[in-house]
Protein backbone atom coordinates (compact mmCIF):
# COMPACT_ATOMS: atom_id res chain seq x y z
CA UNK A 1 0.00 0.00 0.00
CA UNK A 2 1.27 3.56 -0.73
CA UNK A 3 0.20 6.16 1.44
CA UNK A 4 0.41 10.00 0.67
CA UNK A 5 0.21 12.98 2.74
CA UNK A 6 -2.94 14.94 1.91
CA UNK A 7 -0.92 18.02 1.37
CA UNK A 8 1.32 16.56 -0.69
CA UNK A 9 -1.16 15.32 -3.05
CA UNK A 10 -2.47 18.52 -3.29
CA UNK A 11 1.14 20.03 -4.36
CA UNK A 12 1.28 16.92 -6.85
CA UNK A 13 -1.60 18.08 -8.56
CA UNK A 14 -0.66 21.51 -8.80
CA UNK A 15 2.87 20.62 -10.37
CA UNK A 16 1.33 18.43 -12.89
CA UNK A 17 -1.27 21.28 -14.01
CA UNK A 18 -3.94 19.27 -12.41
CA UNK A 19 -5.38 21.73 -10.55
CA UNK A 20 -5.00 25.74 -10.44
CA UNK A 21 -6.63 29.02 -8.75
CA UNK A 22 -10.33 29.56 -10.23
CA UNK A 23 -12.43 32.99 -10.27
CA UNK A 24 -11.00 33.83 -6.48
CA UNK A 25 -11.22 30.15 -5.43
CA UNK A 26 -8.13 28.87 -3.33
CA UNK A 27 -6.09 26.21 -4.89
CA UNK A 28 -6.58 24.34 -1.56
CA UNK A 29 -10.45 24.17 -1.28
CA UNK A 30 -10.91 23.02 -4.58
CA UNK A 31 -8.32 20.45 -3.99
CA UNK A 32 -9.68 19.64 -0.18
CA UNK A 33 -13.38 19.16 -2.33
CA UNK A 34 -12.01 17.12 -4.73
CA UNK A 35 -10.87 14.55 -1.87
CA UNK A 36 -13.56 15.21 -0.43
CA UNK A 37 -15.58 13.63 -3.76
CA UNK A 38 -12.76 10.87 -3.82
CA UNK A 39 -12.94 9.45 -0.36
CA UNK A 40 -17.18 9.72 -0.45
CA UNK A 41 -17.37 7.92 -3.81
CA UNK A 42 -14.65 5.54 -2.04
CA UNK A 43 -12.03 5.87 -4.19
CA UNK A 44 -9.56 6.96 -1.98
CA UNK A 45 -9.97 6.16 1.32
CA UNK A 46 -8.57 8.82 4.69
CA UNK A 47 -6.17 6.42 7.11
CA UNK A 48 -5.55 6.72 10.90
CA UNK A 49 -2.79 8.78 10.49
CA UNK A 50 -4.45 11.18 8.38
CA UNK A 51 -2.99 10.07 5.37
CA UNK A 52 -4.64 9.02 1.85
CA UNK A 53 -4.84 5.78 0.49
CA UNK A 54 -6.19 4.73 -2.92
CA UNK A 55 -8.24 1.49 -2.79
CA UNK A 56 -6.50 -1.51 -4.18
CA UNK A 57 -8.67 -1.94 -7.19
CA UNK A 58 -8.00 1.94 -8.12
CA UNK A 59 -4.35 0.97 -7.89
CA UNK A 60 -3.96 -2.00 -9.46
CA UNK A 61 -6.11 -0.65 -12.57
CA UNK A 62 -4.38 2.88 -12.77
CA UNK A 63 -0.74 1.10 -12.64
CA UNK A 64 -2.27 -1.29 -15.55
CA UNK A 65 -3.20 2.21 -17.68
CA UNK A 66 -0.31 3.59 -16.28
CA UNK A 67 2.23 1.08 -17.70
CA UNK A 68 0.89 1.56 -21.06
CA UNK A 69 1.60 4.88 -21.31
CA UNK A 70 4.48 5.61 -19.12
CA UNK A 71 7.97 4.30 -17.39
CA UNK A 72 7.71 3.22 -13.87
CA UNK A 73 10.97 3.98 -11.36
CA UNK A 74 10.72 3.34 -7.74
CA UNK A 75 10.63 6.73 -5.93
CA UNK A 76 11.98 7.33 -2.08
CA UNK A 77 11.04 10.26 -0.11
CA UNK A 78 13.81 12.69 -1.70
CA UNK A 79 12.91 12.09 -5.01
CA UNK A 80 11.37 15.12 -7.78
CA UNK A 81 9.50 15.80 -9.67
CA UNK A 82 9.31 17.78 -12.75
CA UNK A 83 6.46 18.60 -15.21
CA UNK A 84 7.02 20.00 -18.76
CA UNK A 85 3.83 21.68 -20.68
CA UNK A 86 4.25 22.06 -24.01
CA UNK A 87 3.03 25.76 -26.06
CA UNK A 88 1.36 25.98 -29.14
CA UNK A 89 3.72 28.42 -31.31
CA UNK A 90 1.02 30.24 -31.87
CA UNK A 91 0.76 31.50 -27.46
CA UNK A 92 5.00 31.52 -27.47
CA UNK A 93 5.00 34.60 -30.07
Amino acid sequence: DYDIQWGRLVMQWMAHGLIEEKEGIDVEVTANQWINDLINRCMIEETKHKDLKLHDIFHELALYIGGKEYSHAPTTEHTCHLSLHGIDDAEAH
